[in-house]
């Protein structure tokens, strides 16, 4: 053979190995990227899981204490939503044979009792003492179902632990201490609804803000650019030269936008009022307690006019405390009326005001006269809960009306805290909420 000749065989054969290599590698890739796809929809599916049994929880717990069939219908109708998702996640989870199934069976047949609940109240009928008992065990095992998958994604988390790779982990590695397989996971949840029953059966406020054009604005004249600076400045306690115009937002509330530093102020064209504050700095230490966060809460809003509130709830959060108010006057509580106030806590300064709720929604309204008296309102209140406080309230709807209802503070049979909005006219019941208290604060769901 000649070395020509051996010099083009091996070039062959160099690029066919080039070639393969190239081959391989992509194989890789691609395999590499698939896998991190079918990773990505797994987690994707373990949350909304998650969310949805959260939700579920939380329209169990309301069911039971719905006392109007309109309200009923509702919860009907949201159950049946989240149960449906929670069932779709499931499906998409790397679960083989028929380890979780109790678990699935739980799910569809709270989607299936909730259909049979709607079908039950829309044809007329009323839900009976034995409903309301099944609806307060599904919330049970809804609660103990949703405290196992919590579990679940912080061990899985912490240890950075893929969905659906632990099989093979464990299959390909010694380890001296075990990882867990995710199916083994739930399956120690399926294991607690062992004794779950066969079921026998024939289904706050805020996000009200700007969402149409400003009441409290109407009718005002717009103001100069250098008014709103000047505005901006006495707000900020600094002088309008330290002021610079960052841009103008138009929409339902158009305003113009000043920076000092890192802190941004918004001022209303129309009127000339301080829709938003806030300040992004870090704050890195809480000095201030909780009492002390209120206080400086409520001498900014007296500093500047606004005495006339009342305070809702609060949140603590990165060692920044955000406390809700509302308007109040006459004794009634108006939560389309939102202010809310941050104040850090390091060294009680403001860095974050937005009053958008009430300069949206604030008008003159006439005196509230409710038809019912507050003892009618409360009979219409569900015989399992206990009312603890009650008052007169204005709450929106998702219509953009108002009703005027007697809120009821309650607490419920395991301890929980419920709010429960009953119209001062006709005494339909118009809103439930669950009140979630952590050392973070309040949360209503």
């Amino acid at each position: 053979m000649t070395r020509r000749r051996k010099i083009q065989i091996a070039s062959v054969v160099a690029a066919v190995v080039v070639a393969l290599a190239g081959t391989t590698a992509c194989g890789y890739w691609q395999a590499e990227q698939y896998r991190m796809d079918l990773e990505y929809g797994y987690r994707r599916a373990f949350n909304d899981l998650s969310d949805h049994v959260t939700g579920m929880g939380n329209a169990l717990t309301k069911a039971v204490y719905a006392n109007t069939p309109t309200q009923q219908h509702g919860i009907t109708a949201l159950l049946m939503k989240e149960a449906s998702g929670a069932k779709a996640s499931l499906g998409i989870l790397p679960l083989e044979g028929d380890s979780m199934a109790t678990v699935q069976k739980f799910v569809a047949q709270v989607e299936d009792f909730s259909s049979a609940l709607s079908t039950k109240i829309s044809a007329g009928g009323t839900l009976s003492d034995e409903d309301e008992n099944t609806l307060f065990q599904l919330g049970q095992y809804a609660a103990l179902l949703k405290s196992n998958l919590t579990q679940i994604n912080q061990e899985f988390a912490q240890k950075e632990i893929p969905i659906g790779q632990t099989k093979s982990m464990l299959r390909n590695l010694e380890l001296d201490e075990a990882l867990p397989v995710f199916q083994d996971s739930l399956e120690t949840t399926a294991a607690d609804f062992k004794d779950y029953p066969t079921l026998i059966y024939d289904g706050p406020f805020s996000d009200h803000i700007a969402q149409r054009e400003s009441l409290f604005l109407k009718g005002q004249a717009e103001i100069p650019q250098e008014t709103a600076k000047q505005t901006a400045a006495e707000f900020f306690g600094l002088n309008a030269d330290s002021l610079s115009l960052q841009n103008e937002t138009a929409g339902h509330l158009p305003t113009y936008n000043f920076m000092a530093g890192k802190a941004r102020i918004s001022i209303t064209k129309t009127g000339g009022y301080v829709a938003t504050l806030l300040n992004e700095r870090t704050v890195t230490q809480a000095s201030l307690s909780l009492d002390g966060a209120k206080q400086k809460a409520k001498e900014f809003l007296s500093k500047n006019g606004m005495d006339s509130v009342t305070e809702s709830y609060y949140v603590i959060y990165d060692n920044i405390c955000t406390v809700q108010y509302a308007y109040a006057e006459n004794d009634v509580t108006f939560y389309p009326d939102l202010i809310k106030v941050s104040v850090a806590l390091d060294n009680g300064e403001i860095i974050e005001y937005n009053g958008a709720g009430y300069l949206m929604n604030h008008h003159d309204r006439e005196k509230p006269s409710p038809t019912l008296t507050q003892q009618q309102a409360a009979d219409r209140v569900s015989s399992r809960l206990n009312i603890e406080k009650s008052g007169l309230a204005v709450i929106p709807t998702p219509s953009l009306q108002e009703r005027l209802c007697y809120e009821f503070l309650c607490t419920g049979v395991d301890g929980e805290q419920v709010l429960v909005y009953i119209n001062a006219s006709t005494g339909m019941e118009e809103q439930i909420f669950i009140l979630i208290h952590d050392d973070s604060g309040t949360l209503v769901v």
